[in-house]
Formats: structure tokens, sequence, C-alpha cells
């Protein structure tokens, strides 16, 4: 047991680098730094990076789904897959367009905007 801990305590000294403690020392600075200044900025801005990286973290796995199912795909489906993307992307990206200045107008005209 006591074997297991001085082995795990050895590997994360050799992991923990000067670079990181810095790092830690300077967030733990800001950090309360922030508290003492405002208390609510330091949980906006907690809650803003824990939602921000899960959004994150969301992209980067619809992106990674969407690229190993297209891999999985037979040569001819993979290049026609491609050509229906590049083809319709501009219509897609007009629509997105069109629909974002209809519902600005829709602001305007209603609340004078």
């Amino acid at each position: 047991m006591l074997d297991k801990i001085k082995t795990k305590w050895q590997n994360w000294r050799e992991k923990w680098t000067v670079d990181h403690t810095i790092d830690v020392v300077v967030d733990v600075t800001l950090l309360l730094i922030d508290v003492i200044m405002s208390p609510v900025l330091i949980v906006v801005r907690l809650v803003r990076y824990v939602i921000g990286d899960w959004i994150t973290d969301k992209i980067k796995s619809g992106i990674k789904i969407a690229v190993h199912w297209w891999e999985k795909r037979s040569k001819p489906v993979r290049r026609l897959l491609a050509i229906l993307f590049f083809i319709l992307l501009p219509f897609i990206l007009i629509l997105v367009w069109f629909s974002n200045e209809i519902v600005t107008l829709y602001f305007e005209y209603n609340w004078n905007d």
C-alpha cells in the first residue's frame, strides 16, 4: 500500500514542472483577486467557462462522429456525399442568411430597434 502511494507520488512529481506551478499560482492569484473584487463575476466566469467547454466538446464530438461515419463509406459514396455537400452548402448558407434577415426585419419592425 505504501509503495503504491510512493510510486504515484513519484509519478506525479515527475510530471509536475515549473510551468505547471507558475500556471497554478497565477490562476489561483487571479481567482482570489476576482473573488475579492467581485464575487458575482467569478461565478459568471466559471459558469461561462464550463458551458463553453461543454459546447466545444459537443461540437468536436459531432464533427468526429460525422467524419468517422464518412470514413466508413465506400469511395464512390464518399465522393457523392462530398459533391452533394459542396453543392448544397451555398444554398444552406443563403437560407441561413435569409432567415437571419427576416428575423432582424421582424424585430426592427415590431420594436423599432
